[in-house]
C-alpha cells in the first residue's frame, strides 16, 4: 500500500512538472510565431536584397511555431489522461521539434558568415538594374535613412539613369537630389548589415532557446510514461 501511495504521489508530481512545462512551451510557440511573422514582414524586405537569400527561413519559423502551438495544445489532454502511449508520442514530437529548431539555428548561424558579401553584391546589382528588388532598396533607404551601397555617389556612378532616387531624401517634400546635402550621407550596406546582424542574434537566440526546451519535455514525458507503466506493473504484482 505504501508503494502505491508513493507511485501516485510521484506520478502527480511528474504530471504537474510536465503540465507547467507544456504551458511554457505553448507560450514559446506563440513567441516563435511572432518572431517568424516579424521576419516575414520586416526582416524579409532587407534580406531579399541579398541574392543568397532563399526566402524560406521565415516560413520555416512560422511552420515550426504553428506545430509547437498545435502539439502543446493537444498535449494537455495527454498529460491529464496519463496514457503511456500518448506520452511517448508527445515525447517523439518534442524530439522532432528539437531537431527542426536546431537545424534552423545552425542554418541561420552559417548564413551570417556569407551574408555580408552577398548583401554587398545584391545592393550593387540593384543599383545597376540587374537584380529585381529596387522597391526593397527604396524601402530600406527610406526607413533606415541611408543611400546607395557605400554612399549616395553609387547612384550617380552605377545606375543607368545617373539619378539619386527620392527615397534617399532627408525630407521628400523639399528635396532636390542634385543638391547632395538634401540626401542621406551614409551608405546602406553598413546600415543594413548592422541592422540585420543585431536582429539575427535575436532569431538565432530564439531558435536555440526553443530547441533546448523540447529536450526537457522529451525527458519529462518519457520518464512519466515509463513510471506509469512501472507503477501499473507493481500493482499487478
Amino acid at each position: 500500500m505504501g508503494n502505491q501511495f508513493k507511485n501516485v504521489a510521484v506520478i502527480a508530481c511528474l504530471k504537474t512538472f510536465l503540465f507547467v512545462f507544456n504551458v511554457v512551451f505553448w507560450f514559446t510557440g506563440l513567441l516563435l510565431l511572432l518572431v517568424g511573422l516579424w521576419a516575414e514582414f520586416d526582416l524579409h524586405k532587407y534580406m531579399e536584397l541579398s541574392p543568397e537569400f532563399s526566402g524560406t527561413a521565415p516560413h520555416v519559423l512560422i511552420g515550426i511555431a504553428c506545430l509547437i502551438v498545435l502539439v502543446s495544445s493537444i498535449a494537455f489532454s495527454c498529460i491529464i489522461k496519463g496514457q503511456p502511449v500518448l506520452l511517448y508520442i508527445y515525447g517523439g514530437f518534442l524530439a522532432c521539434i528539437f531537431i527542426m529548431d536546431a537545424g534552423v539555428g545552425a542554418a541561420a548561424a552559417c548564413y551570417r558568415d556569407t551574408f555580408a558579401k552577398s548583401l554587398h553584391d545584391g545592393l550593387t546589382q540593384t543599383i545597376t538594374n540587374t537584380y529585381p528588388h529596387k522597391a526593397n532598396f527604396d524601402f530600406a533607404q527610406k526607413n533606415l535613412r541611408c543611400c546607395g551601397v557605400s554612399n549616395y555617389t553609387d547612384w550617380i556612378r552605377l545606375s543607368p539613369q545617373k539619378v539619386i532616387p527620392i527615397s534617399c531624401c532627408l525630407n521628400p517634400d523639399i528635396c532636390i537630389t542634385a543638391n547632395y546635402s538634401d540626401v542621406f550621407q551614409r551608405g546602406c550596406y553598413a546600415v543594413i548589415s548592422e541592422y540585420l546582424e543585431s536582429n539575427m542574434d535575436l532569431v538565432v537566440g530564439v531558435a536555440i532557446g526553443t530547441a533546448l526546451l523540447p529536450l526537457i519535455g522529451t525527458f519529462l514525458s518519457c520518464f512519466l510514461a515509463s513510471y506509469i507503466k512501472k507503477s501499473k506493473y507493481d500493482v499487478v504484482n
